[in-house]
């Protein structure tokens, strides 16, 4: 039996199904018939985030293959009822190839400390997990986008406790959220376009010290000559615990409207020099 993880995608699953059996994934993919080749990189690698969409008698091959009712798959993955008449309704399976994030949203590397405890296989997943729950708080870990053509699964957060706190914070601010009728995505997107901008802002800055500090950690103590690379991987990551913050603000009533100005980045920035970062 292959356990299907929350959120994961039916592509990794697949994957994941075939190393239980020893098989490589592309091996396995040939029980459907795929209609149109995944997405690749520029390099000729297959992208993580790569996701395939079954028709009806796709969804019971998977089924037989991992072992598992289709309600539970169809509870686990979200693209998993999802119709594509690219993938046909004959009796025969079928499979199309997506992209994850035009089918369910933005797909992240799963935790494989996680993914071991809870299945029994130490092997890559890949989940549909919104950019605010990337922090694997067991293991001190942030989750990296699943369509970038870069080798890390993850960064390690043993030495930035405050981001695994602007998770857990969150929470609470999503739940206000909620109560004021806002969706966290709407939220989370306002205040992580505000930070971000401040980010690309950050080289003219003269008083940073928080952003550096966090990256170079990221990076395993030293970006060295790879800052550049570093600024692109590690940025959200770094910028976190700031886009909670502004998230929290933005449920706040004296600041709300504020976000919405188009000179509220120097507005907030004025407010927040002292405690915030200013350049890289």
């Amino acid at each position: 039996m292959t356990v299907p993880l929350a959120g994961e995608l039916t592509a990794s699953l697949i994957a994941r199904a075939a190393a239980r059996y020893g098989l490589a994934a592309a091996d396995v993919v040939r029980l459907w018939t795929c209609r149109n080749s995944p997405a690749r990189h520029e390099g000729g690698g297959v992208r993580a985030d790569a996701e395939l969409i079954l028709n009806e008698a796709g969804r019971r091959v998977l089924a037989g293959l991992c072992g598992v009712e289709p309600a539970v798959l169809a509870r686990a993955l979200p693209t998993f009822t999802v119709d594509d008449p690219g993938t046909g309704s004959a009796v025969q399976a079928q499979a199309r190839w997506r992209a994850a994030s035009a089918v369910a949203g933005p797909a992240a590397f799963g935790c494989r400390l996680c993914t071991a405890r809870r299945t029994g296989q130490a092997v890559r997943a890949v989940r549909f997990v919104p950019r605010w729950r990337r922090v694997c708080i067991r293991h001190g870990r942030w989750l990296l986008d699943a369509d970038a053509d870069q080798p890390l699964e993850h960064l390690p957060l043993r030495d930035l406790p405050e981001v695994a706190v602007a998770q857990r914070r969150w929470v609470g601010v999503a739940r206000r959220g909620l109560r004021a009728g806002v969706e966290p995505e709407q939220v989370f997107a306002l205040a992580h376009a505000v930070v971000a901008q401040w980010w690309e802002q950050a080289l003219s800055w003269d008083r940073e010290e928080i952003w550096p500090r966090r990256l170079h950690r990221l990076a395993g103590g030293d970006a060295g000559r790879e800052l550049a690379w570093w600024r692109i991987v590690g940025r959200d990551a770094a910028i976190f615990p700031e886009a909670v913050a502004v998230a929290g603000m933005r449920l706040d009533p004296a600041t709300a409207d504020l976000l919405w100005k188009p000179s509220v980045n120097d507005q907030l920035a004025v407010r927040h020099r002292r405690n915030q970062p200013a350049s890289l």
